[in-house]
């Protein structure tokens, strides 16, 4: 009978976090798990084109050629081509759909693994992360497609390259935030998934991917407005580090955009955390 374990010695499995505890749970599971984490993003790369015939080539072809097709749209057939408004499409054409993927793959990433979730248990963030974590990767690999544009308009490397894996983090962070924050909500009501893929179009024309910070400069009454889009910044960060030069926001805009975003990924990751081992009952 000495050996029976006492009740009070059981541990709850995924027992629901304290809100303001979130985010340093969530850290410390990314370390606890970060060899499996690299091994499920090492598997998504190696399964999105593993039957294509051209495999990673997609991921610069898909890119090229949605730009190709707004560059026709708004610039050959508007009558007003500039320069490099080819490799500033193509840029943005990039960041936005890695931050449309990160929010959506995210938002939908407990419903999406239903199935593994019901057999084992591991932490339910570790689908979003390796989710995104993937997107990252294959993100900036089709950023390689600007070089033959860099090399055409003549725009030498210079440090402000660096600004580029900062605006990818800072994309990262962003819609990863989004996603956390309404992750749980979707596996309650589905419609949450349905509306935020529309607010994701309509969020294409009002972020700066068909037009710069430079080129709404000249329109200072709505100017404000564009760039308190949490995007812009981490966008024009990407696009300007590119293009060579530094950037042309005033400071408290680019406080502004850092925080957001910081502050979006915090709070997501405290109300995922809060949430999650209860709603995934209802699955």
């Amino acid at each position: 009978m000495s050996d029976v374990v006492h009740p009070t010695h059981l541990v709850e499995i995924n027992a629901p976090v304290p809100f303001l505890a979130g985010p340093r749970e969530m850290w410390r599971n990314f370390r606890e798990y970060r060899h499996l984490i690299w091994n499920f993003i090492q598997r998504d790369i190696r399964l999105k084109y593993r039957d294509s015939s051209l495999g990673y080539f997609w991921s610069l072809l898909e890119p090229m050629g949605l730009s190709a097709v707004y560059w026709v749209l708004f610039v050959i057939l508007a009558g007003k081509p500039q320069p490099k408004f080819a490799l500033w499409v193509l840029i943005g054409v990039i960041v936005w759909g890695f931050f449309s993927q990160a929010v959506s793959d995210t938002l939908t990433s407990l419903t999406r693994n239903e199935g593994l979730i019901k057999q084992v248990y591991f932490p339910r963030e570790i689908f979003a992360l390796t989710n995104v974590g993937s997107k990252l990767i294959l993100s900036a690999l089709s950023l390689l497609v600007c070089i033959p544009l860099m090399v055409h308009f003549r725009i030498a490397p210079t440090p402000y390259l660096l600004m580029v894996p900062v605006g990818l983090a800072l994309t990262a962070m962003l819609g990863l935030g989004i996603g956390l924050a309404m992750a749980c909500l979707n596996v309650v009501n589905r419609d949450v998934d349905y509306f935020f893929r529309f607010v994701m179009r309509a969020g294409f024309f009002l972020s700066p991917v068909m037009w710069t910070v430079e080129q709404a400069g000249s329109r200072k009454s709505i100017l404000p407005y564009l760039l308190y889009n949490p995007i812009t910044l981490p966008l024009t960060l990407v696009r300007d580090g590119i293009d060579g030069h530094g950037l042309h926001m005033a400071r408290h805009y680019i406080i502004y955009g850092v925080s957001f975003s910081v502050l979006t990924f915090l709070l997501g990751a405290a109300i995922f955390k809060r949430f999650e081992s209860q709603v995934v009952k209802k699955l």
